[in-house]
């Protein structure tokens, strides 16, 4: 029997041929028996190809009168099996995978990455003459030992506890720069002094950061003639608290003995400098001020300072301290940084400027913030800039998918860092997509789309960030622990509003859903999962696949210290 087959559309048909002459080459003794035989099947491939014919008509008839059926609403009976060809469908499971390997990429097996951040305080404060010590912390973030050069720029005289630094993979040092304040500056004047470190095993992993020192006011008091009474010549010790879950916190000082100390004058301000907003409180002869009149509001940084009070005379200004309070923002204010006049000032890491916007949504009564990122594989974070309180703290948001696709994805992400410097630099090409100012590592609760009844959190820690254009999928890779064993189905109502809340111990994160706690994030999960707790920058988060595109849609997002 000789088969043969057709397909027409998504339909195929099979037909069997009667073939008496099955052996094509046979074994003959003469050539008259070879003549025959060659006659045979030339009538054999005459019949079948008529046969065949045949059949083909046969089929373009029975396709036509089956879709006239199908367009009358009846269906014709079949006489006779069809096999249907099926194109398969991708699982979300094979659909999420090519997700994850379109945003990350692996280091080359048996290539080391090379690493470097710096964190510590960034602002300091003094008088004429002075020194201000900055205690920084430089770490390596690669994952092999490395050696880094130090070297620095500023106008005045500056001075590194440290020129070349060898730090084990992981690990981190202490640097103390001291920056002289000259005898001769005045009140107002500053200087920048930017500390770079530069590995000596890739030259071109670099990290910055920029140190301000401003000058404050200083008195000059005259001899007094009048008054014996000398005025304060010390300055008071400033510190704080930690704002506890209601927003309080405790101002606390010390200063040294002063005979004719009557009290002081403390002051609060949401600028560094005192130049604005300066709220002054009058103390007596105490040293501790209870701060609990602030809401959490999307200005939550505070700066202090105190002074002495005696014989009618104030003395010089204490250290400033500043305050990192509870964060709330319900976007009925669209003055708070997360977006600009172009929707685009609050985007802070983006794969393509085109496609990716964030914008207040104010539709009636509601008040919303949106991400939308519009084109494949694309992803992008934005952000106000304001720190989280220290560890621990929760961040509190509620927010939905504002269209529907398969993997459409959006979220929070914190643990972000910042080196004070524009982030993103909007001058050029590459300091706006392959930047090192901000966000160079993050946690994000990419939280995926996949039916109207379950969503999925892919738990994603960022230690790098690559920006490679030429790599497929997106542009700008994530590098971390990015895998399938991170991923929690959520089995919620994924196409409505949802609460989510993320709390950030010193010994683990955790992930609530509506309340409900769904995953935990510790050393038993990677030994590097908390090594971002302690940077304090947050935002949100949009991601596309290969095909939709992505909005998210948060109706707040609110930032509390926790006591315990």
């Amino acid at each position: 029997m000789i088969p043969a087959f057709w397909e027409f559309g998504d339909q195929r048909w099979t037909f069997i041929f009667s073939n008496t002459y099955q052996k094509r080459f046979m074994e003959v003794k003469d050539k008259d028996m070879q003549d025959l035989q060659v006659q045979k099947e030339r009538r054999l491939v005459v019949t079948v190809t008529a046969v065949a014919a045949l059949g083909l008509l046969v089929l373009l008839v029975q396709a036509l009168v089956t879709a006239v059926a199908a367009d009358n609403g009846s269906h014709s009976p079949q006489t006779r099996s069809l096999a249907q060809v099926v194109t398969p469908t991708v699982s979300f499971d094979e659909a999420l995978a090519a997700y994850i390997a379109g945003h990350t990429i692996q280091a080359p097996v048996g290539e080391p990455t090379y690493g470097v951040a710096w964190e510590g305080e960034t602002m300091g404060i003094g008088y004429a003459g002075n020194t201000i010590t900055y205690m920084l912390v430089l770490s390596n973030t690669g994952d092999i030992t490395d050696t880094y050069d130090l070297t620095f720029t500023a106008d005045w005289d500056t001075h590194l506890s440290a020129t070349v630094v060898t730090l084990t993979a992981g690990s981190g040092a202490h640097i103390h720069v001291d920056v002289d304040i000259p005898p001769s500056a005045n009140e107002g004047q500053s200087d920048t002094a930017v500390i770079t470190a530069t590995s000596q095993g890739n030259i071109t992993t670099t990290a910055a950061i920029t140190l301000t020192t401003l000058v404050q006011d200083s008195v000059i008091y005259l001899p007094i003639i009048s008054k014996p009474v000398p005025p304060p010549t010390g300055a008071p010790v400033l510190s704080a608290t930690r704002p506890n879950s209601s927003n309080h916190w405790q101002m606390n000082w010390t200063l040294d003995a002063y005979p004719y100390l009557s009290g002081y004058e403390l002051q609060e301000s949401q600028d560094s400098t005192f130049a604005t907003g300066v709220n002054t409180i009058s103390l007596g002869n105490v040293n501790t001020q209870l701060i609990n009149t602030h809401q959490a509001s999307p200005n939550n940084v505070y700066f202090y300072r105190i002074r002495a009070l005696g014989g009618g005379q104030s003395g010089p200004w204490s250290n400033v301290v500043r305050v990192v309070g509870a964060y709330y923002d319900e976007f009925n204010d669209n003055q708070t940084g997360w977006s600009g006049p172009t929707l685009k000032e609050g985007l802070r890491r983006l794969t393509f400027l085109e496609e990716i916007d964030v914008f207040y949504e104010w539709p009636g009564s509601d008040r919303w913030l949106i991400l939308r990122v519009e084109d494949s594989w694309e992803w992008a974070i934005a952000s106000p800039m304001k720190p989280a309180p220290s560890v621990p703290y929760s961040i509190e948001f509620r927010s939905l998918p504002a269209n529907l696709g398969n993997l459409v994805s959006h979220g929070v992400v914190f643990g972000g860092d910042w080196n004070g410097q524009a982030c993103p630099d909007w001058s050029t090409y590459l300091g706006l997509y392959a930047h090192t100012n901000c966000f160079n590592h993050f946690y994000t609760t990419n939280l995926i789309w996949y039916s109207d009844t379950n969503m999925r959190l892919l738990w994603e820690r960022v230690d790098e960030l690559v920006w490679c254009p030429n790599c497929g999928g997106s542009p700008l890779k994530r590098l971390g622990d990015i895998d399938e064993n991170n991923i929690v189905e959520l089995n919620i109502n994924a196409s409505s509003w949802n609460d989510y809340r993320v709390e950030v111990r010193q010994t683990e994160i955790r992930f609530f859903v509506n309340n409900d706690q769904r995953f935990v994030y510790n050393t038993n999960n990677d030994p590097g999962a908390l090594n971002w707790i302690n940077s304090p920058y947050f935002g949100v988060f949009a991601s596309t696949d290969e095909y939709s595109n992505s909005t998210g849609r948060f109706e707040y997002i609110k930032v509390t210290p926790l006591d315990n």
